[in-house]
């Protein structure tokens, strides 16, 4: 692996909590909570958010692990193209939940400018998948990455998509 490739990986990792972090900066310094209804409403909808988090990041970890190796090759990155499962019901099931995290961590916490700026959370993910991710899978897997993209939506919250999460099992 090169040290450009090395980089790459490092740079993916530390991405994700830095946009986190960013989002929740605010809250040391206006340190405001919703108020009762408001925060039971809170904690209730970053409950459900929390558990949707966890099951598409979750999910498309397990078939990624299940479909998406070559069988000669143990590598921590996918290096098999697949649309097995929820993947073929969304093209990117792990970096969905990994975005809807940090707005499940506001909602959780209260603090109503982490609720405010979580959107910001949001928007950062998803450019990161759309503008890197899309173009390193393109890069890689070519022609059937871009049929693929023709004709599976980048994210979905349709229910057939979580009964194939929840039917990863079966692999």
């Amino acid at each position: 692996m090169t040290r450009s490739q090395k980089m790459k990986m490092v740079g993916k990792f530390v991405y994700w909590p830095l946009v986190w972090t960013v989002m929740f900066l605010p809250v040391f310094f206006w340190p405001v909570k919703l108020p009762g209804f408001w925060r039971a409403l809170s904690v209730l909808l970053g409950l459900a958010l929390l558990i949707v988090s966890l099951m598409l990041t979750a999910g498309g970890g397990r078939t990624l692990a299940k479909t998406g190796h070559q069988p000669e090759r143990a590598t921590f990155w996918p290096d098999k193209f697949t649309d097995f499962g929820v993947f073929g019901c969304m093209r990117h099931p792990m970096h969905l939940g990994l975005a809807i995290f940090p707005v499940a961590l506001a909602l959780l916490s209260g603090y109503a400018v982490a609720i405010c700026s979580s959107g910001w959370g949001v928007a950062a993910a998803l450019w990161f998948v759309l503008h890197i991710e899309e173009k390193e899978a393109l890069q890689k897997y070519g022609a059937t990455y871009g049929n693929y993209m023709q004709r599976v939506p980048p994210f979905s919250l349709r229910p057939e998509c979580f009964k194939k999460i929840l039917n990863v099992r079966e692999l």
